[in-house]
């Protein structure tokens, strides 16, 4: 895979967005999970961490800071508003000059590149159809791969196999069957791919094992 480490921010001006997106869903939104949100990006965060620290060429402090921000488009309340957050989470951290993280809050969702329109029907059409046209136009590497999979191990405030978390997020979105089978089989793919590049069973890496 390609390694690319494109703009990226400090870890202080990181925290400074994690937190400014924190005061924001305080404050202009009645939020049940505000805890849930903190834990999991950062878990997400630390996990990244982690599975890059093993990966030869790559920067742990950059898995970091795209794990805290992967969600930045959560600080409004999606649902809401009628959009998709990775999508706004993209735009807003692109307007900032933020490329690694910005790409990362897109790629995170969408480990196929080819977005099927039945496999996300808690999105909007129109902006899974922009989002799309984005991905288009990404490569994905390492630290696309690493979110991507360490965003699948956290449910509520817990850190689980992603067969776990499938099995919620199917739940939670009444999604069909094949759509959670879909979710492990990609969780599987993720995984095999990083124990490869790890050397070593990320599980193993993380404590889940």
């Amino acid at each position: 895979m390609q390694q690319s480490c494109l703009n990226c921010p400090s870890m202080r001006e990181a925290m400074r967005l994690w937190l400014e997106g924190q005061k924001y869903r305080q404050e202009n939104d009645d939020f049940k999970y505000t805890d849930e949100y903190i834990f999991h990006t950062q878990g997400v965060a630390f996990a990244s961490r982690a599975i890059a620290g093993n990966i030869k060429g790559l920067d742990s402090n950059v898995a970091y800071i795209c794990g805290l921000l992967h969600d930045y488009g959560k600080k409004y309340n999606e649902k809401k508003i009628g959009r998709f957050h990775g999508l706004i989470g993209y735009k807003e951290l692109q307007s900032l000059g933020w490329e690694r993280p910005a790409r990362v809050c897109l790629t995170h969702t969408f480990p196929e590149k080819k977005i099927l329109l039945e496999d996300y029907p808690s999105y909007p059409k129109q902006d899974l159809i922009e989002a799309q046209s984005i991905l288009d136009n990404i490569i994905f590497d390492e630290y696309d791969r690493i979110v991507q999979f360490a965003d699948r191990l956290f449910e509520g405030l817990s850190m689980v196999p992603f067969e776990v978390r499938a099995e919620a997020i199917g739940q939670r979105y009444n999604l069909s069957s094949d759509i959670v089978k879909k979710l492990v089989e990609t969780g599987n793919a993720l995984k095999a791919e990083l124990d490869k590049l790890c050397g070593n069973d990320v599980y193993e890496i993380l404590g889940l094992k």
